[in-house]
């Protein structure tokens, strides 16, 4: 059996920054959603906007260009790390750059190729499945630990009801950054960035079709509404995509946000993330 699309729906929304730094893409090969890091020195060194919206537009570019190649998706990845890592050090003085200062990017990406579903995740993207009356989670939660301490962190300020989300953040910035160091490192996280051993390290699998199967795949600033504000049970998330559809579940998120706009009941590092989700149904 051949796999098709017999349903897709997709959502990308800019949260409180003042860039969209996520994206998401869907071809007859495969799917895909990336979730982009600008670097914490609070510099941009090849995009006046913003060098993680440049580099997940440059990921979305590659990924158009080559998913459907021979290929799997580590060796598509792996030579996208290489392209792509000459290019963003041909724009910069390579000298100067410190490893704060690189953009990165979570991702969560499918390709398929007749009756197989292979699959690769890095950073804090989801991969939720549904086939016949089973439903798998996907998902890398290394980084949700290291953002707990952060969030630990925060709840334990004096007089948190009384401060700014700016001032709250600054509180806790050199514990973001001593968890941003960490980045592509035994003891850290892996991540998509210029590192090709990341790829390796990367959650990463087949799984053979020969039913119908439901797919969503997210950033975290949409599987947030499960892991972190606990409105939809996480097994319960792919189910309410299937029947109210995700932009219901994204107006119930924002929803949350918006009542808790100084961060006080939900510690977090913006106001609004950047939210992404791609639902498929393959047959």
């Amino acid at each position: 059996m051949s796999i098709n699309i017999s349903s897709c729906d997709t959502l990308c929304y800019k949260g409180s920054a003042k860039y969209n730094e996520d994206i998401v893409g869907v071809t007859p090969w495969g799917a895909w959603v990336l979730d982009g890091a600008t670097g914490l020195n609070n510099k941009n060194l090849v995009c006046k906007e913003s060098d993680a919206k440049w580099y997940v537009n440059w990921w979305n570019k590659y990924l158009y260009e080559n998913i459907n190649k021979e290929k799997t998706l580590k060796e598509i990845m792996i030579e996208g790390i290489k392209n792509i890592k000459l290019e963003y050090y041909s724009k910069t003085e390579k000298s100067k750059i410190e490893k704060l200062d690189t953009p990165s990017s979570s991702i969560s990406i499918i390709k398929y190729r007749d009756n197989i579903i292979e699959y690769l995740l890095l950073g804090d993207c989801s991969l939720h499945m549904k086939i016949g009356e089973n439903t798998h989670i996907i998902k890398d939660r290394t980084i949700c630990k290291l953002d707990k301490i952060v969030y630990d962190e925060m709840e334990n300020l004096d007089n948190l009801s009384k401060l700014s989300f700016e001032e709250i953040k600054t509180s806790v910035m050199q514990t973001i950054i001593n968890n941003r160091l960490k980045k592509n490192t035994e003891n850290g996280y892996w991540i998509l960035e210029f590192e090709e051993k990341a790829i390796e390290k990367a959650i990463y699998g087949e799984i053979k079709v020969n039913q119908p199967i439901d797919i969503l795949m997210a950033s975290d600033g949409f599987s947030c509404i499960s892991d972190r504000y606990n409105l939809i049970n996480e097994y319960n998330l792919l189910d309410c995509a299937i029947n109210d559809g995700i932009g219901v579940i994204y107006s119930k998120l924002r929803s949350v946000e918006e009542d808790d706009f100084k961060t006080i009941k939900f510690p977090r590092f913006k106001v609004k993330d950047d939210s992404s989700c791609v639902y498929l149904n393959l047959d």
